[in-house]
């Protein structure tokens, strides 16, 4: 479905919201971080809607968890969190959802162990592009380089080897067993060329 029919059909007055979401994911700076991610990500969500308890709070914080997108800012999770709950007040949602997809949004900045089965699909969905394909890898290697292109290559190589090292040094890369058996294997091996290449 259409991402613009695809939110009308869960906000029919919400052409003003979908717009503002638009003219952020359409930034120039972002080489990632843009529709073609939500989309992937809502693509991925419809594969397991099945399986979770709230499926409406975690489209909506896939829709939201990136709005906010800065490199240079250390927030960017926190501030989208904020955009969504005004944005889904202004929609006329209940305080409560505003708050479980704040509270989702945030999360997505993975700094802890998920709680419970949908925080873990959320954070699945996010990072699904670990173990996608070496050459879509590759893409999303060059395109993270290119948001950071503001910071000079070696510190870049560094700062990057470290965050790679650091989610590799997780024991399990993915919370649920769905995409644990679809993306494990694939991502691991992603990670240490990248970590490798990294030095090169």
């Amino acid at each position: 479905m259409e991402l613009n029919s695809r939110w009308l059909k869960r906000f029919p007055e919400g052409q003003g919201a979908f717009d503002a979401l638009l003219a952020h994911y359409n930034e120039p700076h972002r080489a990632y971080h843009n529709l073609e991610h939500i989309r992937h990500c809502l693509a991925l969500f419809d594969e397991v809607k099945a399986q979770l308890d709230d499926p409406d709070a975690i489209e909506l914080a896939l829709w939201f968890h990136d709005v906010i997108y800065d490199p240079k800012a250390g927030d960017n999770e926190a501030q989208s969190a904020l955009w969504a709950k005004a944005c889904l007040a202004k929609l006329g949602e209940e305080e409560a959802l505003g708050d479980k997809v704040a509270a989702l949004v945030q999360l997505t900045a993975h700094p802890a162990a998920a709680q419970s089965p949908d925080e873990g699909l959320l954070l699945d969905i996010d990072l699904a592009i670990l173990g996608a394909a070496p050459a879509a890898f590759e893409r999303y290697e060059q395109q993270i380089r290119q948001e950071y292109r503001h910071v000079p290559s070696l510190l870049y190589k560094v700062g990057r080897s470290k965050v790679l090292k650091s989610i590799a040094r997780a024991p399990r890369l993915y919370h649920s067993e769905v995409f644990y058996q679809r993306f494990e294997k694939q991502a691991r091996a992603n990670l240490a060329k990248a970590i490798k290449r990294s030095w090169q």
